[in-house]
């Protein structure tokens, strides 16, 4: 699949944007807030996911789970190593994004556990496991203020009323 070359057009981003606030919200429901034709919808829609822009997934809270305690894990790696690091670090289930970064770090995680007694060994004993590691900075996460990933950078806004509303600022 080759990327997307045309940006996102007006019935398209609405469409992400309501979903965003809704990810269940129906073809026929979205057709009525986006005054577009039900097809059409679910054409975008479709040609959306298949582009792989995006995605519908449930989105779970882990500290309803159990998963109490969140960290920022900074990771200083030899060279050669951090694209295979990196995969790895994607195989743990607790483990929820995996960054190339710049900086003082080449790698940072973001990843939820039970305790930070959990935190500790997963740093000291996993990752100290790694041969290619040569360094760790945890950072604790005392209170996350927002957590759902990015709404709104499509232009749109979803008003009160239901009704959508340009966002001038994400305009090309």
């Amino acid at each position: 699949m080759s990327p997307r070359k045309e940006a996102l057009d007006s019935v398209e981003r609405g469409i992400v944007r309501l979903l965003q606030d809704d990810g269940r919200m129906s073809t026929i429901e979205l057709s009525r807030r986006l005054s577009a034709s039900e097809p059409t919808i679910r054409k975008k829609l479709n040609r959306l996911i298949d582009d792989g822009i995006m995605s519908i997934r449930a989105v779970v809270d882990p500290s309803l789970i159990g998963y109490k305690v969140g960290a920022f894990i900074g990771l200083v790696v030899e060279r050669g190593h951090i694209d295979q690091v990196s995969q790895l670090l994607t195989s743990y289930s607790f483990v929820d994004s995996v960054t190339i970064t710049a900086g003082p770090n080449d790698i940072t995680i973001k990843a939820y556990f039970e305790t930070v007694d959990d935190v500790l060994n997963f740093v000291s004993k996993t990752l100290a496991d790694v041969g290619s590691i040569r360094d760790t900075d945890s950072t604790i996460i005392f209170r996350e203020i927002k957590y759902f990933g990015l709404k709104g950078v499509v232009g749109i806004d979803v008003e009160k009323d239901g009704s959508i509303a340009v966002n001038m600022r994400n305009q090309s």
